[in-house]
C-alpha cells in the first residue's frame, strides 16, 4: 500500500494570494480537493478545486512542476465541456498551451509525475482565453495503443484550428511526435500560425 506523498511547493488561490507549504498531487485529475498542510508533518487542509487557480511542487529531483484548474473538454461532433473542473500539469505554454493529467489507472498516485514509475497522461490543448483544454491524445509509458488515434488527434486538431490555422494539421507528422513529444504541436502553431 502507497502512502501520500506531500511536495514542498505554494498553491495560487483564486483571489491572487499564496499559501507555501507542503501539496498532495492529486489523486485523480477531477478530484474536488487539494491536501495541503503549511508543515511537512502538520494537519491537512482540503482546499477546493474551485477556490484555487493552481500550484505547484518540486519533486524529489530538484524539478518544479506547475499545475492548474482548468475545465476539461472533448471536441468530438461537438464540444462537450465538463461541468466540474481538473488538475493538470502545465507541459508548455505559449500562443497555444500544452496541458495533461496523470492517469494511473489505479488508485495509488505512486507513479505521479516526476516518481520515476511509468504510467499515463492524457493531453489536452488549450487557446489562453478559454477556461477550458480540448483532450488531443493519450499514452501510456510514452506508448499509445490506439491504432488510429493519430488520425484521431489529427481530425480533432483540424476542427481546433479550422479557422485561425487550418494547415497546422498537415504539418504534424507521427514521427516528429514520437521523437520530440506533443510540446511539437505547439512549436508549429508558434512557427505556421502566428499572424
Amino acid at each position: 500500500m502507497s502512502f501520500a506523498k506531500f511536495y514542498k511547493g505554494i498553491v495560487t488561490m483564486n483571489d491572487g494570494s499564496l499559501k507555501k507549504g507542503f501539496i498532495e498531487i492529486p489523486e485523480y485529475p477531477d478530484d474536488a480537493k487539494l491536501k495541503f498542510r503549511t508543515e511537512e508533518k502538520g494537519n491537512n487542509e482540503k482546499l477546493d478545486i474551485d477556490t484555487v487557480k493552481g500550484f505547484e511542487i518540486t519533486n524529489q529531483n530538484g524539478d518544479v512542476i506547475r499545475f492548474i484548474t482548468i475545465y476539461a473538454a472533448e471536441q468530438w461532433n461537438k464540444l462537450s465541456i465538463d461541468k466540474k473542473k481538473s488538475w493538470l500539469s502545465i507541459v508548455k505554454e505559449g500562443k497555444i498551451n500544452l496541458y495533461r493529467a496523470y492517469n494511473s489507472g489505479s488508485p495509488a498516485m505512486s507513479g505521479a509525475p516526476g516518481s520515476g514509475v511509468s504510467g499515463g497522461y492524457t493531453y489536452y490543448i488549450n487557446r489562453p482565453n478559454d477556461n477550458f483544454a480540448i483532450y488531443i491524445d493519450e499514452t501510456f509509458s510514452g506508448l499509445t495503443f490506439c491504432g488510429n488515434c493519430f488520425s484521431q488527434m489529427k481530425k480533432t486538431l483540424s476542427k481546433i484550428f479550422e479557422k485561425d490555422c487550418p494547415k497546422l494539421v498537415d504539418l504534424i507528422e507521427k514521427d516528429d511526435l514520437k521523437k520530440n513529444g506533443y510540446v511539437r504541436i505547439v512549436e508549429l502553431y508558434e512557427q505556421n500560425c502566428e499572424k
